[in-house]
């Protein structure tokens, strides 16, 4: 359709973007707009006119630097596992969508598109594109919640490298449609598990099963950043920037190291992940996800640890969904979020039950709770706040005077749940018959229809306590009464 001389202007330009890209001083750049740059003109665009123009001497010596290019990505932009790294998951759809592009491209050669090993990282990256993407098929974090580009990549990567397992976990978290067919073979056939964790991409995914009805938790922690993603049904609860900041005596604590990962177990109880940062002066935060599989409770909680006694302001919030709305309750500290329907119960464990601070049953000191249960607190509340686009976030603040602080917020995520009893209180923890202060060691017991957990954390070098006569040395405890009032542990770390 163009004049000759035009065509070949075209085509030069082409192929001096494919070429230069290709150039950088140490290897394709690990800045994840360059690399995806990087990957769409040396690995895609040279891939695509070695195709197009095979009798063209200049675009057929295109191929074997396309698949150098393309190979070099995948291994360098994934953990070895095909999980990417956190700091590229703003290119999650558009990396999926080029590498399935040039695979199919690649069928045209004998060699294909990359070598064998390659393929298999490829194909890993499929498997877990799945577990990254929420009902509509969008993947997390997503900006527009019905991304139908992601889409239409996720559908074609299945259909061009999926294998059975992948088209049976497709048909179960994609599928709008009830097929009884689809749901009979799926059940035939072994699914791995749906949580996941690589400390070298800093990502994590806990998930207690496949279902769709299961609530889906993404965790990506690349530097100093945190980035959390909830989904239930179809709504994302939040998404985005969990916010984390802390002023000791009056003065911002900023990180001077990078998130690490202390702690990841994922068995038939819990998916648990621990992660720490160190701050200024000593101070560090210990961050606890802990999400239950079969008693669908999600905790979360950032324990602060200091060096010595100080007035310590801290402050989180989590961004929630644009159709998300917190409801507190009247008289109570908790509140829920809604979305489409009721999704999650949100509740405070430091504060107090009752917003009235006069005495109530609940605060009589009977059974093991704290007659006086939160002495070292100026400040503690869980409230709605803005952010500079508008956007709602769910804010947690709490203030004290001391070494530590534990902030907990736990979310019930069952709707059988919903408007049963509930009720949760500080309990008193004693060490050698002496109650010992907050900042030293805390504990919670949480009662909602007919369940009832218990959660403890000691903020100094664990030692032999009890509470609710219960004995314990373990730095943590997230445990489940059994209906014989015994203690059942769902993740003990111990010191």
């Amino acid at each position: 359709m163009l004049p000759a001389t035009t065509w070949q202007r075209l085509l030069n330009h082409l192929l001096l973007s494919a070429v230069e890209v290709e150039r950088p001083d140490d290897g394709p750049s690990r800045s994840k707009d360059d690399s995806l740059v990087h990957q769409l003109l040396a690995g895609e665009l040279a891939m695509t006119l070695a195709s197009l123009f095979p009798n063209v001497k200049a675009c057929r010596r295109l191929l074997p630097r396309a698949r150098r290019a393309l190979s070099a990505g995948l291994m360098d932009l994934l953990d070895g596992d095909g999980l990417l790294h956190a700091g590229h998951f703003d290119h999650l759809g558009p990396l999926l969508a080029c590498w399935t592009r040039c695979r199919s491209l690649g069928k045209q050669w004998k060699r294909g598109c990359w070598p064998r090993e390659t393929d298999v990282q490829y194909r890993r990256f499929v498997h877990n594109a799945l577990r990254l993407a929420r009902r509509d098929g969008s993947f997390v974090f997503s900006l527009e919640p019905a991304d139908r580009e992601d889409a239409a990549a996720l559908s074609a990567a299945i259909e061009t490298a999926g294998d059975k397992t992948d088209r049976a976990i497709a048909a179960i978290v994609l599928s709008e449609k009830k097929n009884r067919n689809k749901r009979s073979k799926c059940a035939a056939v072994e699914l791995p598990k749906a949580a996941v964790h690589s400390e070298w991409a800093a990502v994590a995914v806990l998930r207690p099963d496949w279902s769709r009805s299961a609530p889906r938790l993404t965790l990506l922690y690349p530097e100093a950043s945190c980035r959390v993603e909830l989904a239930c049904g179809k709504d994302v609860l939040w998404s985005g920037d969990w916010s984390c900041q802390l002023r000791v005596d009056g003065m911002s604590a900023a990180p001077v190291s990078d998130w690490s990962a202390a702690c990841w177990v994922s068995d038939e109880d819990v998916d648990y992940l621990e992660l720490e940062i160190e701050l200024v002066e000593g101070f560090r935060i210990q961050r606890h996800i802990v999400m239950a599989r079969k008693d669908r409770f999600l905790l979360l909680a950032d324990a602060v640890l200091g060096p010595r006694r100080a007035a310590l302001d801290y402050r989180a919030a989590l961004p929630l969904g644009e159709q998300i709305t917190f409801l507190p309750a009247n008289k109570t500290s908790e509140g829920v979020l809604i979305g489409r329907k009721t999704r999650a119960l949100a509740i405070p464990l430091a504060l107090p039950e009752w917003r009235d601070t006069s005495p109530s049953p609940f605060r009589r000191g009977v059974g093991g709770e704290s007659a006086n249960s939160t002495p070292h607190l100026k400040a503690l509340t869980l409230a709605l706040s803005q952010r500079e686009r508008g956007q709602n976030q769910l804010e947690l603040r709490h203030s004290a005077f001391g070494r530590a602080i534990f902030a907990p917020l736990f979310f019930d995520l069952d709707p059988r749940r919903f408007g049963k009893p509930l009720t949760w209180r500080q309990l008193t923890v004693a060490e050698s018959l002496a109650v010992q202060p907050a900042d030293a060691a805390v504990g919670y017991r949480i009662s909602t229809g007919s369940k009832h957990w218990l959660v403890y954390r000691s903020l100094t070098p664990p030692r032999n306590r009890t509470l609710l006569g219960h004995n314990l040395s373990s730095e943590t405890l997230i445990a489940r009464f059994t209906r014989k009032g015994e203690v059942k542990s769902l993740i003990e770390i111990e010191p």
